[in-house]
């Protein structure tokens, strides 16, 4: 039986590339043995996983989304992240001072921590599958229910505010999904759904657990066929630690407004958006050629970071790194002494006139990264000519 698109309900797809036939990343750093998968609907538009398995369907959010958190700099890395994140809510809800908020996808509690900081007084809990996730969000102070939304234990209905962060793309049918928010949330209450905004390519589409690429025109097409009385819909805040983002603001009930007036909703052209996510996809191809190229007969090759940005490369870039010596960070301290299959060492232990760098980071950073290695290192390779910022 073919897959049918969650949007439309179309059975035609258009088969985006696989940047490897055999074998993905997801976010929480796992590689996977099967392709990244996703085509585009022919009716409407909408990414989906089509070609592979939802890993939502085993136990990988109970398992291993942990790992999601334990990279270098992740404290860091999430305090701005969801601050960022909570901040943008809240200007968006203005003078509402809910009592009763629930994080649905809470992870280990950091948007909680945020959105208390904002609001003190409220009442705020978290909804979790991850067990080990849920235990260091509890020991924050917490109460998290330890279940999917929809299945297992049930946190009591009545929210003013319930919000999700980056979870729809992640589930396995997001109608479902919409109706479990739906029902958790009191008569006077509003919903904030927060996800990757897929009309310009970005990281976002090369993880294989997000099952879905959601265009502004497919969330707001969702949540208007799910009976959401109020849908607002907003572009990210300019800032590096929220890559390309999107919020709709939801009620029940027509007098619960948002603080200020969204913007309409973009139409993207499905086939300028296919266009671009095949020669996205289709980059790391080049990405992987070219580093080669630039390193060949290199005797030391460096992968600068340990994150997200290095996984995507050892997973799309797998004969760059088979020549990656080891992975170099500038402190050591706090960080796990492998990553993936590599060693990981500080970038002191170095030496800039024979040892090759290449960025493992994010395209956005690198020509700041090339303005700091320059002139001292003699050999420092950049790539981000070949993709957008994110």
């Amino acid at each position: 039986m073919q897959e049918k698109c969650q949007v439309c309900g179309s059975t035609e797809w258009l088969p985006l590339p696989n940047p490897v036939e055999t074998q993905a990343v997801t976010t929480a750093g796992r590689i996977v043995n099967e392709s990244l998968g996703k085509s585009q609907c022919v009716a409407c538009g909408f990414v989906q996983r089509v070609q592979a398995r939802f890993l939502g369907h085993t136990d990988y959010y109970e398992q291993d989304y942990a790992k999601y958190y334990d990279r270098p700099g992740t404290a860091q890395f999430h305090a701005a992240r969801y601050r960022v994140l909570a901040e943008w809510m809240a200007s968006i809800l203005g003078p509402m001072k809910p009592e009763r908020i629930l994080d649905v996808g809470c992870g280990q509690g950091w948007a909680m921590e945020a959105m208390k900081s904002i609001y003190p007084e409220a009442n705020i809990e978290g909804l979790e599958p991850s067990h080990f996730n849920s235990r260091v969000a509890r020991d924050k102070g917490f109460v998290v229910y330890e279940s999917r939304i929809g299945e297992g234990e049930k946190p009591p209905a009545g929210y003013d505010l319930v919000f999700s962060n980056n979870v729809i793309q992640h589930v396995t049918n997001a109608r479902e999904f919409l109706a479990s928010l739906k029902e958790l949330v009191g008569a006077y209450g509003a919903i904030v759904i927060t996800c990757p905004d897929g009309s310009e390519p970005n990281i976002e589409i090369l993880w294989a657990d997000q099952n879905f690429s959601f265009l502004p025109a497919h969330l707001a097409r969702l949540c208007d066929e799910m009976g959401f009385e109020v849908i607002s819909w907003y572009p990210s805040p300019p800032s590096p630690s929220v890559p390309p983002a999107q919020m709709l603001f939801l009620s029940c009930d027509a007098n619960i407004r948002p603080d200020r007036s969204g913007v309409p909703v973009p139409n993207s052209s499905p086939q300028e958006v296919y266009k671009a996510k095949s020669e996205y996809l289709g980059a790391f191809k080049l990405i992987d050629d070219y580093l080669c190229a630039r390193i060949q007969n290199r005797v030391r090759v460096f992968n600068f970071g340990a994150s997200y940005w290095s996984t995507i490369l050892a997973a799309y870039c797998p004969r760059y790194w088979t020549m990656v010596s080891a992975c170099v960070v500038d402190k050591a301290d706090d960080v796990e002494p492998r990553f993936l299959d590599k060693e990981v060492i500080e970038l002191s232990a170095l030496n800039p006139e024979d040892d090759t760098i290449v960025f493992g980071t994010s395209p956005s950073t690198h020509n700041a990264l090339m303005e700091r290695f320059s002139p001292a290192w003699k050999h420092v390779v950049a790539w981000n000519q070949f993709a957008p910022q994110y």
